[in-house]
Order: structure tokens, then C-alpha cells, then sequence
């Protein structure tokens, strides 16, 4: 643009520059009234909150056309199915399970019982009413209506043409050939067992029929050729195999009392399961319930020093009688094995279903950890023969696993990741060439371990994480080979699974690992350490890295279309969710934006702040800008603490008032409030000064800075930030008032206590969890007694808000009324709130209504000045 030159000693402009100056002069007068209609914005108020909503992606097309996605306000939420390159939407209140049955139909339910089955060609939507639930089986739609006789189910094709319908379903299973279905039914006091092909009226026929009981778990075998069940009575039980071309039956009964123990029965609740080769049928056991110990609420407890568990955890279990027991049958051979029993209670069958892995949580206890160490146990299902493999293993599930072809068992142990061979007996370690740590450095658990995906197909090699980087390492750890080179960079990657086969499946206390094909190109999530660039790249085992997207603002929700295709969501701090579209070399496109309206208020911008606590480590915190800042005003500032939270800095923060924890950051900053969350590093043995040190250094950082008012500077935080906060304005004057909830408020006694949600001692939560004590009260008991906030109540001037919920499972509440008779005993200025039937947070909107507008009034009171709420 042409600078203007003024002349200062005449008062009009120069013959040659009067036209243009005219010009501008014009055009700034014409527009003063839009460019002031376009910066008008106005402050966000309570009365606003419900135009805000979040936002999920759900699903994308085969052919990438279609993204479906969920909007979800506060007292409602709505399903959108969009065409990303028309912009076309189509849209259903309260819609949910959605899910694309084509390129041209999509499905979903809708809260009044209507299946929609959308042509997404024409637009034409396809009801079927009064359906509690629907299915896709190929190219047809299934629904079920539930009545009072038994439940209605019917098939459709997508086109809506009715090809079968049954009453008195009891339960049905989908076989994976997306062919047939498997149905059970009740008419007239007799129970049926169906195969159901809709397209072919020939293939309609009946499996079995039983008076009495019902038919439960219907399952099929991965090749579709087996149907298992079971007939269930309290009485007498049966487990059933069907062979679909033979059409043969073979039958298991639990009368059979010379195999089946007589005192149990088939666990009706729990799923059957065909293994690979279809030679077995996995079922669980119960002891009979009339075997089952009544406890009246007036019986004596014992409670013995010496028991494995404690009383609550040992009545849950009754010497693991009560729980149910793995065990197979072999139709074919009409063999029967128990896997688990009383003396090897947990774990369970794996891999290809050839062996299991068993153990007992009761080791080593008592002891003090959440759960104790345990020792591994394989048993051969050809033999049936049992042996010890792994001795004193960490009670983790994620670190022991089964690969998917059976072959080997993967364990880490003391820093390393080992393989056991099945078939030869041998242990090898298998991270010995790899030259950095595979625990996690700071975790709290030396024992937790960055991650194992799972084998390579030929299961040859593993693949293994480190703190930044995918590693593949053969089983005998020979060569291992660093697929990625995030180390240099800073950058962390983690494979994102795309298919069920590479996903980790779980099943209680054992897991088996995802499979990889090297052919195929691996999906990663890529983060720096810092957490403020994200990205998604692919890894090829023969070209190695590209990049899809790598940008300085969060990413979640990766889907990826069949052709390749992936859509992602972004968000920040002031940039509402939104939804991305990236072609095979193309740039990425905008999909959608959610919460457009924010465009008309003021909103807050966010500022990574730098501080060092007394040690000189040098950490992060996000501070957070009130809404509308002005240069020169100073503000009040509110600073929420728990453990690391600078890796939220990218989150999108929705202004509600259903805030389980009372707290939002959008909330405040629309209020005028500065907010601010710093990192934390703790010592152990001293995580009560740890937190004051780096609190009131990223304080003091803050002030020197920023237009923040020194003396209006407050305090919160919910669980270990409750804690936190209790403990620092015991030793800090930084704070004009503080909120604390569901906090810990004495060592000791917390140490001493049940944990109420896991029926065993509160041991491991003080020494091994966020405590950090390591040791027991016994062992040092001035680090319990200096690190417990009612200790030094005394101290304290900082006026305090705190609440608890009254069932609370995790903190028990008698922490906060410990703290508030220390703070009514010493004549402090304390309210505690505490909330009939509610938890750990919250989860009554009217009483997180409530807790969110009472924290809120009570920084406006002291922060500025504002009246007193009638209940302060």
C-alpha cells in the first residue's frame, strides 16, 4: 500500500494527493458502522452455554464420500451425515449407532424407537418404527422390537421389503459370513434354536427344541461352519454343537456328573467361545447359587491379620468358589477341562486356544501393592498337564500377552521384555540390543512399560515401544531395527490399529496381542513430547515414513476410508473442534467447524509460560487469557493444579455448568479471570512442598509478566489437586481463597482405611500411587505426617471452599470432614458442601450445577468483591 505524506506546515492536502486522500478518508467514514458490527462481540453468560456443544466423528464411508459425526449440547444431541465434497447433510435428533451399511445407505436409531435406513443416492429415508435395536447383516437391515410376549425380530432388505420376521426372540447371533443369522425363541412353554438365511427360504430350518429353560450365548465359529450354545436351568444345563452343513448335533450335559463337577453349572451371563479350529467349545462355570454362602447383615465379621484378603475383597470371592471358572469341551471327542479352579483362579485361554495361562492373585499376599505378585502357570490343553513358567510376576495386564498364532508368551520383568517359546520350554530376553530404557522413567510404577502392539504375521519378530519410537525385534533379539526416528526429533509414535486382528484383545487378566502384516502400511499418531504438535503419518516396511498431517494443535479421532482416505479432528485452545479430510497426494481439506457462534463472543487465547522450581528444573504451565483482555487492566487469576496438564494445551473448553468437578476454564475466562494450570514434578517422600514449590513458581512467573492482580489470585483443585490445594495454603500466603474437593486430607488415617471401590487395604494408594510415601508410616512416619494437610491446618489463613461426595469410592469422605473439624476446631474460614449420593465427581447435573455456581460465586466474592452469596 502507498504511504500518505502529510505536510505539517499547511493544513490541507497537496493537489496531487487530494483525490486519493479523499478516497481512503471516504471509505474508512463508510465502513466505520460494518467494521464496528464486525468487531461488536459480546461476553459469553450462562444464559449462552447451550448454543455450545461437542462434538464426536464416528465413522467414514468405504469411499471416504461420507463422514458421519454427533453433536452434543447440553440437554440434547444430534447425528449429521455429510457428503465432505458437496457439503450435503443430512441430520437426526437424538440419532445414534450409526453406522454406513454402503457407499448409498446409512443407518441409525433414533430416541422414539424408529430405525432410519437413509439412501444416501436420493436422500429417501426408510422408517422402521417401534425397533429397540438393529443390526446389518450384508445388504440387509435387521431390527428388534421388544414386546411383553418376547422381543420381534425382522429382516429387511435395504430397500425395505420385509424377508423374515419371528416373535419370542430370546436372543440372536449374526454368523460372520454376513449370511445367516442364529435365533432362539420361546413359544408356548418350548424353547428353539433356528438358522435363518433371509435371501434363501431353503436354508430356514430348526437346530434343536427343550421345554423348560432358555437358550443363551449363541456363538459361531470364524468360518462360520459351527453354531455353539447352551440350554440353561437351574437344575440341569447343557451345552450344544452344531455342525451347519451336516446339520449334526452334539450335546454336553452337566448331569454328566463323572466329568462336570456335580457343585457347578454353566455361567448363562458369560459369552461361549469356538476356538480357531473349531475342535472346542470355551465356556464358564459357576458354583450352583443354592451352594452359595448367605451373609446376613447381622453376622459377626472376622477379620484375620493373617488372611490372604481382607474381609470385604474375601467375600467376593469366598475362597474363589464364587467366581466363575474357565473350562472347554471337545464335541468331537466329548472331552471336558477345567482351566481355572479354586487353587488357579484367574487368567484363562489365549492365542489359538491350544493353552491357557493361569494363575492366583492370593500368591503373595498380604501385601501392599494394589495387587500382589503372581506366578504363571501354562497348561497344555493336548495333556492337560500343568507347569510353572514365569516365577513372582507383576500383577499387570499389559505386561503379559499371548501372541495370536499361539507360538509365544511376552512378559516384561525388571526393565525388560522377554519370549517365551511354548513349544521348546526357553525364556529369552529380547531387548538387549536395544540401547535405551523400555520402562516408563517417571511413571509411578518402575514396573510400567511404554507398550507392546503385538508380532508380525509370520511372528518371527515383535514389535516393541520405547519412550519415543516403534521398534522390530526378532524373538531371539537379535538385530532389532528402530522403524521410527522420533528420539531425534522429540517426536512420540504409536501405532493407531485399524483392524480388530491388531487390536489388543482383553479378556480379564490375560491379553493377546494385535498381528501385523508387514505387507500392510501401518497407521501411526505421532505427538512431540511437549504435546503441542500432533500429527498422523504412515509407516511402510519397505519405503518407511510419510507424513498425512503434523500441525501445532490437537488431533484425535483418526478414521481411514478403505481407499485410503482419513478424517480427523483438530481443536484448540480458541479453535472449536473440527473435522479434516486428507486424499492420497492431495492437501487436506476443512470438513466442518463446530460451535460457529463462538465467531460473536469474546473467547480467550491461551500462552505456554516457562518457570523453573528450586531444583532448576524448568517446567510448563498453560495460562489461560480472560476473554476480551484489555492492556492495562489488571485481572484476577484463577490457578487449578493436578500433577502435569500442560498436554491439555490444545483442548477446546466448552462453557458449561455440568461440571462434575466444579471447574471450567471457559467458564472463568469469560468471567474475567486469568487461568492457569502448571506442571508439576514431585519427590518422593515430599509431594506436599513438591507441590508448593512449583505452584507458587509458575505463581510468581505468572505475576511478573502478566496483568495479574497479586492479590487476587486463587486456588483449586479436585482429588490429588484437592490434596494439593489443602496442602499448599497450609504453607503458602499466595492464595486469597482456595477450593479443594474430594481431597486427601491426612496420611495416616487414609493409609489405614478400605478403599471402598476395591475391598482392599488403602496400603497401595499411599506408598504406590500418587502419594509417593514408597514406604509404609512405619517404616518413616514423618514423611505421612509432614505431607498430610490437617497436620498443619494451623497455619492456614486462606479461606476455604471444599466439598466432597458422599459415596465417593475413591477418596473416602472422612478425609474432608477430618479437615474441616481440624478448620472449625482452629476458628478458620471454611465451608465444606457435601453431596448426598453423589461419588468421585459429580454426576447429578443438578448438583454439578450446583457445585459449579457456588466455586464460581465463591471467586467472584473474594476475588472481586462481589456480594456474598447467602450461603458464605
Amino acid at each position: 500500500m502507498k504511504n500518505i505524506h502529510y505536510n505539517k506546515t499547511q493544513t490541507y492536502f497537496s493537489s496531487v494527493t487530494i483525490p486519493l486522500n479523499l478516497l481512503i478518508v471516504f471509505f474508512i467514514l463508510a465502513c466505520l458502522p460494518v467494521m464496528g458490527q464486525i468487531n461488536q462481540k459480546r461476553m459469553v453468560t450462562p444464559q449462552d452455554y447451550r448454543l455450545w456443544h461437542y462434538l464426536e466423528a464416528e465413522d467414514i464411508s468405504d469411499n471416504g464420500s461420507w463422514i458421519s459425526y454427533k453433536k452434543t449440547y447440553d440437554t440434547a444431541d444430534t447425528l449429521f451425515v455429510q457428503n465432505r465434497k458437496t457439503g450435503k447433510v443430512h441430520f437426526f435428533a437424538g440419532g445414534s449407532k450409526g453406522h454406513f451399511v454402503s457407499e448409498h445407505s446409512f443407518a441409525c436409531i433414533t430416541p422414539d424407537n424408529v430405525v432410519h435406513l437413509l439412501s444416501l443416492s436420493n436422500g429417501r429415508d426408510h422408517l422402521f418404527k417401534n425397533a429397540a435395536h438393529f443390526e446389518i447383516l450384508g445388504s440387509n437391515l435387521i431390527t428388534i422390537a421388544h414386546r411383553k410376549e418376547g422381543s420381534l425380530l425382522s429382516i429387511y432388505t435395504l430397500k425395505g421389503k420385509l424377508l423374515f420376521s419371528e416373535n419370542n426372540v430370546s436372543e440372536y447371533a449374526l454368523c460372520p459370513d454376513n449370511k445367516k443369522i442364529a435365533i432362539a425363541t420361546n413359544e408356548n412353554q418350548k424353547n428353539f434354536v433356528w438358522i435363518v438365511n433371509p435371501e434363501s427360504s431353503k436354508e430356514q430350518h430348526q437346530v434343536t427344541e427343550a421345554p423348560g429353560g432358555t437358550f443363551r450365548q449363541l456363538a459361531w465359529s470364524q468360518d462360520s461352519s459351527i453354531l455353539a450354545f447352551m440350554h440353561y436351568e437351574q437344575a440341569e444345563s447343557a451345552l450344544y454343537y452344531y455342525q451347519v452343513d451336516k446339520k449334526a448335533l452334539s450335546t454336553f450335559s452337566t448331569a454328566n456328573t463323572t466329568v462336570f463337577p456335580e457343585t457347578m453349572n454353566l455361567d448363562h451371563r458369560r459369552k461361549i467361545k469356538i476356538s480357531p479350529d473349531n475342535k472346542k467349545v470355551f465356556f464358564r462355570m459357576r458354583q450352583r447359587e443354592e451352594l452359595n454362602i448367605i451373609r446376613k447383615k447381622n453376622d459377626v465379621q472376622i477379620w484375620n491379620a493373617a488372611d490372604k484378603f481382607i474381609y470385604p475383597n474375601a467375600i467376593e470371592i469366598e475362597g474363589w468358589n464364587i467366581i466363575n471358572k474357565h473350562a472347554f469341551w471337545e464335541p468331537l471327542t466329548n472331552r471336558f477341562l477345567q482351566i481355572t479352579n479354586p487353587k488357579f483362579p484367574n487368567g484363562g485361554e489365549v492365542g489359538t486356544m491350544n493353552y491357557a495361562l493361569t494363575f492366583n492373585l492370593q500368591d503373595y499376599e498380604p501385601q501392599n501393592n494394589h495387587n500382589g505378585d503372581k506366578d504363571v502357570y501354562i497348561t497344555d490343553f493336548v495333556t492337560g498337564i500343568r507347569k510353572l513358567i514365569i516365577k513372582k510376576h507383576i500383577s499387570s495386564t499389559s505386561n503379559l500377552l499371548a501372541s495370536p498364532g499361539g507360538k509365544y508368551i511376552s512378559y516384561f520383568k525388571e526393565g525388560n521384555w522377554y519370549v517365551y517359546d511354548i513349544r521348546k520350554g526357553t525364556h529369552k530376553q529380547i531387548n538387549q540390543n536395544i540401547p535405551y530404557p523400555l520402562n516408563i522413567a517417571d511413571g509411578l510404577d518402575p514396573q510400567d512399560c511404554y507398550g507392546n502392539p503385538g508380532w508380525l504375521s509370520d511372528e518371527q519378530y515383535i514389535l516393541i515401544y520405547d519412550q519415543y519410537d516403534i521398534w522390530k525385534v526378532a524373538i531371539d533379539g537379535s538385530n532389532p531395527q528402530r522403524l521410527t526416528k522420533g528420539r531425534e526429533k522429540g517426536v512420540v509414535y504409536r501405532i493407531v490399529p485399524q483392524t480388530s486382528a491388531q487390536q489388543v484383545q482383553h479378556d480379564v487378566w490375560i491379553q493377546t496381542s494385535g498381528l501385523f502384516n508387514p505387507k500392510d502400511t501401518l497407521v501411526l499418531k505421532a505427538r512431540s513430547t511437549d504435546h503441542l504438535y500432533n500429527g498422523i503419518f504412515l509407516f511402510d516396511f519397505k519405503k518407511g515414513l510419510s507424513q498425512i498431517c503434523y500441525t501445532n494443535k490437537g488431533i484425535s479421532t483418526i478414521l481411514k476410508s478403505k481407499n485410503n482416505i482419513f478424517a480427523w479432528i483438530e481443536e484448540d485452545a480458541d479453535l472449536p473442534w473440527q473435522i479434516k479430510v486428507k486424499e492420497p497426494r492431495s492437501e487436506e481439506t476443512l470438513v466442518m467447524r463446530s460451535n460457529s457462534q463462538q465467531d460473536k463472543f469474546n473467547w480467550t487465547n491461551k500462552e505456554i509460560v516457562e518457570y523453573q522450581n528450586s531444583k532448576g528444573e524448568t517446567l510448563k504451565g498453560i495460562l489461560y487469557y480472560p476473554a476480551a483482555y484489555e492492556n492495562g487492566k489488571q485481572y484476577p487469576m484463577v490457578v487449578n493444579i493436578y500433577e502435569k496438564q500442560s498436554y491439555q494445551a490444545h483442548y477446546y473448553h466448552v462453557p458449561t455448568l455440568y461440571n462434575g468437578d466444579g471447574f471450567n476454564v471457559a467458564n472463568l475466562t469469560a468471567k474475567g479471570y486469568f487461568v492457569l494450570l502448571p506442571d508439576i514434578n514431585y519427590e518422593v517422600g515430599n509431594v506436599g512442598l513438591s507441590a508448593v514449590d512449583c505452584v507458587e513458581a509458575a505463581v510468581k512467573a505468572v505475576l511478573k509478566d502478566h496483568a495479574v492482580d497479586k492479590k487476587k489470585v486463587a486456588l483449586i483443585g479436585h482429588s490429588f489437586g484437592g490434596f494439593e490445594t489443602d496442602f499448599i495454603i497450609t504453607q503458602s500466603k499466595l492464595f486469597a481463597c482456595a477450593v479443594a474437593g474430594a481431597a486427601t486430607t491426612n496420611f495416616l488415617s487414609s493409609y489405614l482405611a478400605v478403599s471402598p471401590n476395591l475391598g482392599i487395604p488403602n496400603f497401595y494408594k499411599m506408598e504406590f500411587g500418587q502419594a509417593r510415601m514408597k514406604v509404609s508410616p512405619y517404616e518413616n512416619m514423618d514423611w505421612y505426617l509432614k505431607n498430610s494437610p490437617v497436620m498443619h491446618a494451623a497455619s492456614i489463613s486462606t479461606p476455604l471452599l471444599s466439598w466432597t461426595g458422599l459415596q465417593d469410592p475413591q477418596v473416602l469422605p472422612s478425609q474432608s470432614f477430618e479437615f474441616y473439624m481440624a478448620l472449625r476446631r482452629l476458628g478458620k474460614i471454611h465451608i465444606m458442601l457435601a453431596y448426598p449420593n453423589e461419588g468421585h465427581d459429580l454426576a447429578g447435573k443438578e448438583n454439578a450445577t450446583d457445585l459449579t455456581r457456588r466455586i464460581e460465586a465463591w471467586f467472584d466474592y473474594y476475588l472481586k468483591g462481589s456480594q456474598a452469596p447467602s450461603w458464605l
